[in-house]
């Protein structure tokens, strides 16, 4: 136990880990006084794990409202932070590390610093309440407690767990070894495999016929294949026929995804394309060894971080660094580098290099080698999916725009992602409006009558994401709203690479008006009354499709909802069960002929987000 304290008198604030031995030292440090608690962290399970665990305790805060609208309020000022890193720090290890990419799902920088400001404006307007403050990582109590010291009108006590206090730099360096280990086998593995199916021989061949070739990039799982075992491009569409129709030498460069069999996948694609480009074909073992003692010898050194906004982030900062260390995700995006090093020095011809734009960190690592080894090459990022404000990996500092490594050209879906980009700070001249490829298929725009559904018993479609936790979110709260509504059919359809069964122990049996699908969105929402979603893309498609949608407002993580700036005309927003089962009600009661008034918004809307294909999409990656 570690205390800071500004006073023996007053309220006490406690700040503890999610441990449940932990959780109930804090209830003896507060001996039956009244408490109101909150549960700061990304796992949806232990939250409500813990909500049981003090149900007849403390008063939980639901911060969720408050957390969106203080993630809102420092969005510019945590890019243009970054931005000023990017500019002290500008090297390959900074570009390929987690901090300067600033997503979600691997930086927990921005996400922590909100959780800070949130509980600093809780104590101010919380009087003499006792709080306690459940952090599922250590970085962020201690950033916590620092930050709240001179504020906190009261003793403020840090708690960890002996589990807590006995791992440190020891289990850092085991789990390092452990990661650097399985990485190196890994790649050895892959490296031998492409060698067996004589993918580098092909792409050999491919080169001595004296074109510059133009690779498409791509992530590959169970959707790039037809039934028929045939590669299909499931974010491209039809662009490597198009290419190839106007004379392009086409190559597909694949990154198999986690989330389907290695060896069974790069079998099928070797047997359906007659050349893949697979990155570590050129690889070798030295090249290999050599990037993982890069990433080691590269080790996070403590130092003092400018404040932001007033928070001091020294310690998740570091905790962000330590994690890169840790991993072996540097190591893997480097590799990236060091194949295109390979690919030259083999004699690889490279005319066009386009992928789907995602402005990650793998794609920095693509572009400093192509520019340095190939510099007359053409690199064009395709921005393939929807683009919440939210999602800080799409956006920068104008600042560091520079020394950004960046495409020549980004392609976007629509309009609004083309307005977007520019009132951001993208170049104008490197941006622009393309048509939704990977929509053209699903989209039913110009809907102005609604579909004759069966309205005995509505159907209500929900639509969780890849992401595990908003999932169990989503569906949680759902089930609390809806789970004894039987008049309400409700329709669970996972998305396709995070399937129910990893979630279905987190969620326990599902009542008997609850299914789960594997049918497309699109068939589901041909029967569908409304869409509950958090995050998915599937909010657009099912108003292209005139159906109502629900968001789902998250109360534990940060929100990116493309529709957030829309209004409620369009999407409206449920915090809790008591929202949802009233706006669901009132959704579907909705009058035809407001409905009708309403499609007619969504089309616009839909248009502008997502533009139609044609064969002028299509020639915009030509390269020309």
């Amino acid at each position: 136990m570690k205390g800071i304290s500004n006073s023996e008198a007053g309220r006490r604030i406690i700040v503890c880990s999610t441990r449940k031995t932990c959780i109930r030292k804090a209830l003896r440090q507060l001996n039956g006084r009244d408490f109101r608690w909150a549960y700061l962290g990304e796992d949806t399970s232990r939250a409500i794990a813990i909500e049981q665990q003090l149900i007849d305790t403390g008063q939980r805060i639901e911060i969720g409202g408050q957390l969106q609208e203080i993630a809102r309020s420092l969005r510019q000022p945590y890019i243009d932070y970054i931005g000023k890193l990017s500019l002290e720090n500008n090297s390959i290890l900074w570009w390929v590390g987690s901090l300067s990419e600033k997503n979600p799902w691997a930086s927990k920088t921005f996400l922590y610093a909100c959780y800070v400001k949130l509980c600093r404006a809780t104590l101010d307007a919380s009087g003499q309440e006792t709080l306690l403050f459940i952090a599922e990582n250590r970085a962020l109590r201690e950033c916590l407690a620092v930050n709240i010291a001179d504020i906190s009108k009261g003793t403020v006590l840090r708690l960890e767990s002996p589990i807590n206090n006995i791992t440190g730099a020891l289990g850092r360096s085991m789990r390092m070894t452990l990661y650097k280990a399985y990485f190196v086998a890994q790649t050895m593995y892959r490296l031998l495999l492409a060698r067996r199916y004589g993918l580098k021989k092909t792409i050999e061949r491919k080169s001595r016929e004296g074109k510059g070739l133009v690779l498409l990039h791509n992530w590959v799982d169970q959707r790039s294949f037809d039934a028929d075992g045939n590669y299909r491009d499931s974010y491209l569409g039809g662009l490597a026929h198009h290419l190839r129709n106007k004379g392009k030498s086409v190559v597909i460069v694949p990154y198999i995804l986690y989330t389907v069999p290695y060896r069974q996948t790069l079998k099928k694609l070797a047997q359906s394309l007659d050349c893949v480009l697979l990155p570590e074909s050129f690889l070798t073992v030295l090249g290999v060894l050599s990037v993982v003692m890069k990433t080691v010898m590269d080790i996070p050194a403590r130092k003092v971080y400018p404040a932001f906004e007033g928070i001091e982030v020294n310690g998740i900062i570091m905790n962000d660094l330590v994690r890169d260390w840790v991993t072996s995700d540097p190591a893997l995006k480097l590799l990236h580098y060091e194949a295109v090093k390979r690919w030259k020095n083999a004699g690889i011809p490279i005319d066009t290099f386009i992928y789907p734009f995602e402005n990650q960190v793998w794609e920095k690592a693509y572009y400093l080698a192509l520019r340095k080894y190939y510099p007359a090459a053409k690199i064009i990022g395709y921005q393939h999916s929807i683009v919440p404000k939210m999602l800080l990996t799409y956006f920068f500092s104008r600042d560091e725009l520079p020394i950004l490594p960046f495409p020549d050209k980004v392609i976007t879906t629509g309009k609004y992602t083309e307005k977007l980009f520019k009132e951001s700070g993208y170049d104008p001249s490197r941006v622009i409006c393309g048509g939704a490829i990977r929509y053209a298929g699903t989209l039913k725009p110009g809907v102005t009558a609604p579909v004759k559904r069966d309205s005995s018993r509505p159907v209500i479609l929900v639509t969780p994401t890849i992401d595990k936790n908003e999932s169990i979110e989503l569906i949680w709260k759902v089930l609390a709203a809806l789970g004894q509504a039987d008049r309400y059919k409700v329709i669970l359809k996972l998305h396709p690479v995070a399937p129910y069964s990893g979630i279905a122990r987190d969620i326990g049996p599902l009542p008997a008006n609850f299914t789960v699908s594997n049918q497309p969105v699109s068939e589901l929402l041909e029967k569908s009354h409304m869409l509950i979603y958090t995050s998915s893309s599937t909010s657009i498609e099912a108003l292209s499709r005139g159906v109502p949608v629900l968001h789902i407002e998250s109360e534990y993580r940060i929100d990116w909802d493309i529709l957030a700036d829309l209004p409620t005309t369009v999407r409206q927003s449920a915090r809790n069960k008591d929202d949802i089962l009233r706006m669901t009600e009132s959704i579907l009661k909705t009058e035809e002929k407001e409905s009708l008034q309403q499609r007619a918004i969504w089309d616009n809307i839909v248009n502008d987000m997502l533009g139609p294909v044609d064969e002028g999409v299509y020639d915009l990656f030509l390269g020309d």
